[in-house]
């Protein structure tokens, strides 16, 4: 039975569609079967598929009333999947945590991304559903990094020790249907390869 991971924000901009892209591109170069299951209404996941950059991943079509079916079913025939959930609380989102083994949760560095993030772990809490904070969009200086990992410790929420930084090469792989591990040398590449193996540890 594979793994399924539901990738949640309350807060517009904080890179859950970008994060989940790369992540499922880093565990396809590892021979992992992926599939991945679109809920959010805006459908970005489901644009940048389109391009057709990464054929290997498996799309699975999915609709409100049949999510925690059909996120199961894909758990049987892959060995992950990832699930881009709309940031909204909603019924969505709790069928998807129902169903989930982990919830990761991207959080830039501001007191309104920490405020939003609280709502989704109580969610998870409320599920019994495990839960990761990925540090994201982290600029090359200055301290809001380490000011956010305090307060969401303090808070009792679990944050990855991979953080993701603010490169445009995210952006730019996302446009071209791929990812910024086609230059498997970058930066951009080594920061998703620690949060990949530091997820899979957690995953058991």
């Amino acid at each position: 039975m594979g793994k399924a991971i539901t990738f949640a924000q309350q807060k517009g901009g904080s890179g859950k569609t970008t994060l989940l892209a790369h992540l499922a591109h880093a565990w396809l170069l590892q021979g992992k079967k992926v599939a991945v299951i679109d809920l959010d209404p805006q459908g970005s996941l489901t644009r940048w598929l389109a391009l057709g950059g990464l054929p290997a991943l498996t799309q699975v079509d999915s609709r409100d009333y049949r999510a925690s079916s059909d996120i199961r079913s894909a758990a049987t025939t892959h060995d992950l999947v990832l699930i881009d959930c709309p940031g909204n609380a909603s019924s969505l989102l709790d069928a998807a945590l129902r169903v989930s083994d982990l919830v990761v949760v991207p959080c830039q560095p501001t007191a309104m991304d920490i405020w939003a993030t609280e709502a989704v772990l109580a969610m998870a809490r409320a599920e019994g559903t495990a839960s990761a904070v990925v540090l994201n969009r982290i600029a090359p200086r200055g301290s809001a990094a380490d000011n956010a990992l305090t307060v969401l410790v303090q808070s009792g929420a679990r944050v990855m020790s991979s953080r993701i930084g603010n490169r445009i090469a995210f952006a730019n792989g996302l446009v071209r249907g791929s990812t910024a591990l086609a230059s498997p040398g970058s930066s951009a590449a080594a920061e998703i390869e620690a949060l990949r193996r530091e997820l899979e540890t957690l995953l058991g």
